[in-house]
């Protein structure tokens, strides 16, 4: 039997490079990875304030439509977003979605929603505090003093810089749009959690509260921040064969 595919989701501010530890150690265990940027992320033609949440829910529809077997779809942080709302339209094209310290939506939420659901009547959490909008709304940025300590605390101060020379412009309309799917459509689907407890982007409770909403969900924990996939490499592919 062929081994499943791995597809890697890239979060906001990001782009597939930052699975370039990761994709080697799956495909040294005999896997495909495929790890595409989004529009309007790394290489894409499209600029960032025209990416939309369809724009990505296309890209990703058509990476599962060009995989011949059921696939294994991860989606880190906001990507927690699109691998729903994709496995919602195609289940039958998902072996496992596995979210890694992501947003994990009810149907018609947005990031920006489950940020302040997640906080409640906390103060506003260091994400909201770094963020910055453009005038005209359409993108937004984060305090470069803030990027290292928020995203890559425990990444090798080397590592920690590259990331920070590749950390791009985030369009704002796909932190906005809301999600919408049938929730029934999920059922009967393995769905995996990965908590990540030293994460400052989405804090732990955060994630906890999430899950709280959503108990068909199995769940594991790394001792990460909110970048595993540079900080502990390793440890997160040995977490993904596993449930593979």
């Amino acid at each position: 039997m062929n081994k499943p595919v791995f597809i890697l989701i890239h979060g906001a501010w990001h782009d597939a490079r930052c699975w370039q530890l990761l994709a080697p150690l799956l495909e040294q265990a005999g896997h495909q990875v495929i790890a595409a940027d989004l529009p309007g992320h790394g290489q894409s033609p499209l600029p960032a304030m025209r990416s939309t949440m369809k724009t990505y829910t296309d890209s990703v529809r058509t990476l599962l439509d060009g995989c011949s077997e059921p696939a294994i779809l991860l989606g880190h942080s906001m990507a927690g977003m699109i691998i729903t709302a994709v496995a919602a339209c195609m289940p039958e094209k998902i072996h496992k979605l596995v979210y890694l310290c992501a947003y994990l939506p009810q149907s018609g939420d947005s990031v920006f929603s489950l940020i302040a659901r997640n906080r409640g009547h906390e103060p506003l959490c260091p994400i909201e505090l770094a963020l910055t909008m453009s005038d005209d709304k359409r993108t937004c940025t984060i305090d470069p003093d803030s990027i290292i300590p928020l995203f890559y605390p425990a990444t090798p101060a080397a590592l920690a810089r590259q990331a920070l020379q590749q950390f791009g412009i985030q369009g704002s309309l796909p932190l906005a749009a809301e999600v919408k799917f049938e929730q029934s459509r999920l059922q009967g689907l393995d769905r995996h959690y990965i908590l990540c407890s030293k994460d400052k982007v989405i804090p732990l409770h955060h994630q906890l509260r999430m899950l709280s909403a959503q108990p068909d969900c199995q769940t594991s924990e790394l001792c990460a921040d909110h970048s595993p996939f540079y900080s502990m490499p390793a440890e997160l592919a040995a977490r993904l064969l596993t449930l593979a």
